[in-house]
């Protein structure tokens, strides 16, 4: 069940829409290969695949429903991945309930905690801002977590039409920019609990 859950956590859509794009290339490929050698065990393969153009625009139509959803709420367990250091950014977090650990993966393949996330916080933010930006460290439930994903588009929304949200965001992006840059300089002291606000 667990490696499940862990491919529809995350950014599932685009695994998907991978998915999709493969199966029709592969009609595609066995189409062009038939044509070109008219052979008659690939012109039958051809035939059999085609069966995966249907799979994949299935497949498409279910992406393009559910992604239309602004926000989704995502439950985690302890230990749990939400995502990993140089993934690529496609969601803002918002933490209902639980707590969650920022961790700056090191070369050696060792991690140390930056910074630790309770509800309200939110994260993930900063990818989307700065555009093809990488994740810049994992995210890993601490205890179990319910955390609000919300969409590319849905934060885009409120990014535009918010202006003390857009301000909030910049203050909030310079000094964690900042931080990681020293965790990635040299070793820093793991952080304690964050303090009530």
């Amino acid at each position: 069940m667990a490696p499940i859950q862990e491919l529809i956590r995350g950014d599932w859509p685009a695994r998907v829409l991978a998915a999709a794009q493969v199966m029709i290339a592969t009609v595609a490929v066995v189409g062009i290969a038939a044509v070109v050698t008219l052979n008659p065990y690939i012109l039958l393969g051809f035939g059999a695949a085609q069966g995966l153009i249907v799979i994949g625009i299935v497949l498409f139509v279910i992406v393009a429903m559910l992604s239309q959803r602004a926000m989704v709420l995502e439950e985690f367990s302890a230990g749990q991945i939400v995502f990993r250091q140089g993934d690529p950014g496609h969601h803002v977090y918002v933490i209902r309930s639980g707590t969650v650990e920022l961790i700056a993966e090191k070369a050696d393949g060792g991690g140390e905690i930056i910074d630790r996330l309770g509800p309200g916080d939110h994260f993930g933010d900063i990818a989307l801002l700065r555009r093809n930006l990488p994740r810049q460290f994992t995210v890993k439930a601490a205890t179990q977590a319910h955390i609000f994903r919300i969409s590319p588009s849905g934060f885009v929304q409120l990014y535009a039409s918010l202006p003390e949200f857009r301000e909030y965001l910049r203050q909030r992006e310079e000094p964690h920019l900042r931080r990681l840059a020293a965790v990635r300089k040299g070793p820093t002291q793991p952080l304690g609990p964050k303090p009530p606000k």
